[in-house]
This record gives C-alpha cells, structure tokens and sequence, in this order.
C-alpha cells in the first residue's frame, strides 16, 4: 500500500477525515468487506462517492489505509513492552479497547477483518494482514525476556494460546458484557495463564 496515494485525504481537515475514518470502520464492521459499498461509507461521512474515490482509489485500499490507521493509534499509545510477556499483553489489550471506545464501529471492524474475507481482493488482504500481525508482535514484545516460562514453551506456542484465550473471551463475552469488563475478563483469564506457563521464580 502506498501512503503517498492518500496525500489528498491527508491534507483534509481532521474533523472530516475522522467522519470519513468512522464511517468506514462502521461500515466495514456492520456488512463486511463483500457488501459494504462506497456508496454507504460516503453517504455514512456525508460527503459524495465520487470524493471517497479521489481519496482512496478503490475499496481495497480503503479497507487498507483503515487497519493502517488502526495500527498507527495503537503504535502511538504504545510506547513499549516490558521483560514481562502478560503485562505487556494486558497493556497492549488495554490500548486496544481505549482505540475502540473512541472510533464507533472500530471494534465490528476489527472483529470482522480478523476473519475471512471473501473477495477477489482476498489474497492483497491477507498478506497485509499478515505482514502487520508480524510487525505488530514482533515490535510489542521485542523485550519479553522468554527464559521466564516454563521449559519445553516456544514463542509460537505460547502466542497461540494468548491469542486463543483472547478471541475465547470475546466470542463468549461480547454479547453480554460491556468492552471494560470484557477486558477484566481477559486479563483475569491471562493471570491464569501466567501462573500455569512461568517457572515458579517469577510468579
């Protein structure tokens, strides 16, 4: 993805470009990639479906340019990690939630691009995602000191079951709780996880 192709939606003033921004995540997060239209993310922003085009090109690159966003909020939060893998999971959970209280339709958004997505434009899709998830770990726990679990643990192990446990509470408890008390639930679960996957030294 090319930032310099957004050079003309950068220049707008803020106010607009947050309406054009929420209005594609709500629309993204409600119908999905397959159905959501320009048409209704223009209509969503109040501004014509001509200009969402002149800004973003294509849908596609519109999906891109929003989780590009979302990962440019996170990161600005985000300072850094510390030695300790489930405090800087909790912390980097934590800023996720905030990012979600402050864009509507942020959550749907991120809930829906987490799963398939059923499109000619798939394969585009699915390698950023995936170069971004890399980046992403690969930046937040740069300073995880891994000697602190248990013997026989791997990285890929130990990342799948965060990530597990994390999108086991969501599916479980989005429907009935409130995102802060999902996010207690969460970090309840990680304690949990923490006391069965670190030596005994570090608890």
């Amino acid at each position: 993805m090319d930032a310099a192709a957004f050079e003309n939606f950068e220049k707008l003033p803020k106010e607009k470009q947050q309406a054009i921004i929420s209005a594609g995540f709500l629309c993204f997060g409600q119908h999905g990639y397959e159905k959501a239209s320009i048409s209704q993310i223009a209509k969503t922003a109040g501004i014509s479906k001509a200009a969402v085009f002149v800004y973003f090109g294509t849908k596609k690159d519109l999906f891109l340019y929003l989780i590009a966003y979302f990962r440019k909020e996170l990161e600005a939060l985000f300072i850094e990690g510390t030695e300790d893998y489930f405090e800087t999971t909790v912390r980097y959970i934590q800023i996720q939630f905030q990012l979600i209280k402050k864009h509507p339709g942020m959550y749907e958004f991120l809930r829906m691009s987490d799963g398939k997505i059923f499109s000619k434009d798939f394969d585009t899709i699915e390698q950023f995602l995936s170069e971004y998830m890399e980046n992403a770990t690969n930046s937040v726990f740069s300073h995880v000191d891994w000697t602190k679990f248990r013997d026989g643990l791997d990285r890929t192990t130990i990342l799948n079951l965060t990530d597990w446990i994390g999108k086991g509470c969501l599916k479980q408890l989005e429907k009935t709780l409130q995102p802060d008390d999902v996010f207690t639930e969460i970090s309840r679960y990680l304690a949990i996880l923490k006391t069965a996957l670190y030596k005994a030294e570090y608890l």
